[in-house]
């Protein structure tokens, strides 16, 4: 078993880091933890809902703002007892509402109050981010590097842009982190739960566990089932209990899509000359990682790199509306960026290591 020295100090770190980044949006805004929550001020459906139930103004950002904003109306009822007064006001809440996990811990299961869920929001970011990082570090130590690479997941600025908006791909990273250690360890149930769990948070991480068990079956001849079927069980189940509660057609409009046919969304968004330099930059280096961490991947033998992979394979798929912005192609596609860096420093280690002569 992979020793936990060390942990806390990356925890601590990463708990700095998350909380800076936290505070610098807060002080900017007189302190209001709705700025995280980013409502919009063109959505008018959840900024009324929001204002009634906070009995107060609430801080908006421009045209319809982010994700967060579904989520504080999901937290205020995550088991969906009361869809007409909750989950109808979303524009998709069908959709939405499949990601359950983050509201369910932020809303306290049910029992927090909308003022605390406001913060509460922001404070579950802060602690997944040392989760993940804690994980991440405990994977780099059993492949003999330091512990220290575990704020590649601390400092992923894709992760730290969703601590800015509330969004799920905090805690839906770290749980699948958590599952990779977990295997490490050889612990598969608990590697399984935390894949499920990581699944109800973010349906995307079911191609997560899906190229980890896909690499499973290339390395080791055998079908991993106690990986894969908990999360997808889990996934199908609760999309069943969330059409048995919410009965409503949803219309899909094409700037909500997030899949297209494969790299015409990187080819528009990299000739359409609506990407500034800064989105341009940052859609090149995920072209790049787009084939190292595969080719990574393919010679590697950690789970979190094997996993990673399936977002470079999912990433072509992804629409211009997701490709075009730095701030929406680095969220979608963070788990990238934090197994390159665990990668290379993992290559940097073997080059280090004398080659074997008779």
């Amino acid at each position: 078993m992979t020793s936990l020295k060390g942990s806390g100090a990356v925890a601590v770190v990463a708990l700095v880091i998350a909380v800076l980044a936290a505070i610098r949006l807060l002080a900017f805004a007189d302190w209001d933890p709705t700025v995280s929550v980013a409502f919009g001020e063109e959505a008018t459906l959840t900024l009324d809902y929001a204002e009634e139930k906070l009995g107060r103004d609430v801080l908006t950002r421009a045209t319809t703002g982010h994700d967060g904003r579904f989520f504080f109306v999901q937290s205020n009822d995550p088991w969906i007892l009361d869809p007409e007064e909750n989950a109808l006001i979303m524009d998709r809440p069908v959709y939405r509402s499949q990601r359950m996990l983050y509201p369910v811990l932020a809303g306290g299961a049910g029992f927090f109050s909308p003022q605390v869920i406001a913060w509460s929001l922001l404070v579950v970011n802060v602690v997944f981010i040392a989760l993940g990082s804690v994980a991440v570090g405990l994977i780099a130590r059993k492949h003999g590097v330091t512990h220290w690479a575990g704020l590649a997941f601390a400092l992923n600025f894709g992760l730290l842009f969703e601590v800015f908006i509330d969004g799920a791909g905090v805690v839906a990273f770290a749980l699948v982190c958590i599952g990779a250690w977990a295997l490490e360890e050889e612990r598969l149930v608990f590697a399984s739960v935390a894949f499920a769990a990581a699944a109800l948070t973010r349906e995307a991480m079911l191609v997560f566990v899906g190229f980890v068990a896909l690499f499973w079956l290339i390395r080791r001849r055998k079908i991993p089932w106690i990986l894969g079927l908990p999360a997808v069980s889990a996934v199908v189940l609760w999309a069943i209990y969330v059409r048995m509660r919410i009965d409503v057609p949803e219309d899909l409009d094409p700037v909500n899509a997030i899949t297209s046919v494969p790299f015409s969304g990187v080819a528009e968004a990299l000739t359409s000359g609506r990407a500034a330099p800064v989105d341009l930059a940052t859609i090149l280096l995920f072209v790049m990682l787009l084939v190292v961490v595969p080719v990574r991947a393919w010679r590697s033998d950690v789970y979190l790199t094997w996993g990673a992979a399936g977002f470079a394979v999912l990433a072509p798929f992804l629409t211009v509306f997701v490709w075009q912005k730095s701030f929406d192609i680095s969220r979608a596609l963070a788990p990238l960026v934090t197994v390159f860096v665990l990668e290379l420093l993992l290559a940097r280690k073997r080059a280090r290591v004398p080659a074997f002569t008779s």
